[in-house]
């Protein structure tokens, strides 16, 4: 039986093929293709049996979760860089800004906007094109208050 290496390397094309379906920034190419062999080898230590399907499976979604990682870090290092002396004073806290719109939004919108900042919108109950609706009347309505 192959080593893990030799196994690994006969993979190599699919690893390649999904880089090219994912149309990854050609600086992204290597360190994705790591990312894959890395799943790959993660894999056979488990003791599974590579095949075609689970190794497509497998390697894309290696990819897939090692890029939404990176985009949640960088998006951490941004937001943290921002210094409080850089803070516009004329910006409202969030606070301030939720109990204002609690006085002038209609209930419904003001929960949901609530649930939006948690990002739990769909555990209101509402069907999805109802609450695509409803964030479209909320938009129109944080628009207008802003002008």
């Amino acid at each position: 039986m192959p080593d893990a290496n030799e196994q690994i390397k006969e993979w190599e094309p699919m690893i390649y093929y999904v880089i090219r379906q994912l149309h990854l920034h050609p600086n992204e190419v290597d360190d994705a293709a790591q990312t894959a062999r890395i799943a790959l080898w993660r894999a056979i230590q488990d003791g599974k049996t590579l095949g075609k399907t689970y190794c497509f499976i497998r390697i894309r979604g290696a990819i897939l979760n090692e890029r939404a990682k990176q985009a949640k870090t960088l998006q951490h290092e941004v937001t943290s860089e921002r210094l409080p002396e850089q803070i516009d004073k004329s910006e409202m806290p969030l606070s301030l800004w939720l109990d204002d719109k609690r006085s002038t939004l209609p209930n419904r919108h003001f929960t949901l906007l609530c649930h939006m900042l948690h990002g739990t919108e769909a555990s209101l109950g509402y069907s999805p094109s109802r609450l695509r609706a409803y964030k479209a009347e909320l938009q129109r309505m944080l628009r207008e208050d802003n002008e």
